[in-house]
């Protein structure tokens, strides 16, 4: 991953699966959280960081529920104070996209949503500043 596709809360791994929160972004190193604890990776470090793929299982344990079922597509749904959010993701685990709508039901985002910190991306955009659990 590179740096510019990251943002501080961000959940990443490392090769060996590891999960970490980003916590300070710099030009020569990252701040994460580990494990509780922080740690500083250097340039060549933030290179083995990857992406979490978001999972059925992320997306029930922080509050999306099924409102759609079809033979190709699932279609996760959340509610909160301001804005619907829809995920739809294909049979064989694939997230297609991602749909917010405001409150007054104008669809405001539709983006590629198949990893953690790009629905932590979206949901910050919207000023939805939920924690997201892994």
């Amino acid at each position: 991953m590179k740096a510019n596709e990251l943002m501080i809360g961000d959940w990443v791994q490392d090769r060996s699966g590891s999960k970490m929160k980003i916590m300070n972004i710099e030009y020569h190193c990252t701040r994460v959280l580990y494990n509780g604890e922080e740690l500083i990776l250097a340039c060549f470090e933030q290179a083995n960081l990857r992406p979490i793929p978001l999972t059925t299982e992320i997306l029930e344990k922080n509050g999306f529920r099924i409102i759609f079922e079809s033979e190709l597509h699932v279609s996760y749904f959340q509610d909160t104070e301001s804005f619907h959010v829809e995920i739809i993701v294909d049979k064989v685990g694939i997230f297609q996209k991602l749909s917010m709508w405001d409150g007054f039901g104008n669809k405001v985002t539709i983006i590629e949503c198949r990893f953690v910190h790009q629905l932590q991306h979206a949901l910050r955009l919207c000023g939805i500043s939920d924690e997201i659990t892994l």
